[in-house]
């Protein structure tokens, strides 16, 4: 079985959270390095709760969140086909 890749973020309060990473890509057309990620909690309608962030590939560093709409729709695209392949 795979080892599942792990990402980390530090809180305010110095904890360190954990989080599974479910997918990384490259946007060919924008050239932005992304990474989709869970930190599998449930939300109140028991939906999985999955972040995405963009980071730097070379260095693993964080640079921020996907802030247009043509991002979010790539990515959500990009998600329904890992989810529900045809």
């Amino acid at each position: 079985m795979k080892e599942k890749r792990k990402i980390y973020s530090e809180l305010p309060n110095g904890e360190k959270k954990e989080y599974d990473v479910i997918l990384t890509f490259k946007n060919e057309e924008n050239q932005k390095d992304y990474v989709i990620y869970t930190d599998n909690e449930r939300d109140e309608e028991n939906k999985l709760k999955i972040y995405a962030s963009i980071y730097n590939a070379d260095t693993l560093e964080y640079i921020g969140i996907p802030e247009d709409n043509k991002e979010w729709e790539q990515i959500n695209k990009l998600l329904d086909q890992v989810i529900m392949p045809e």
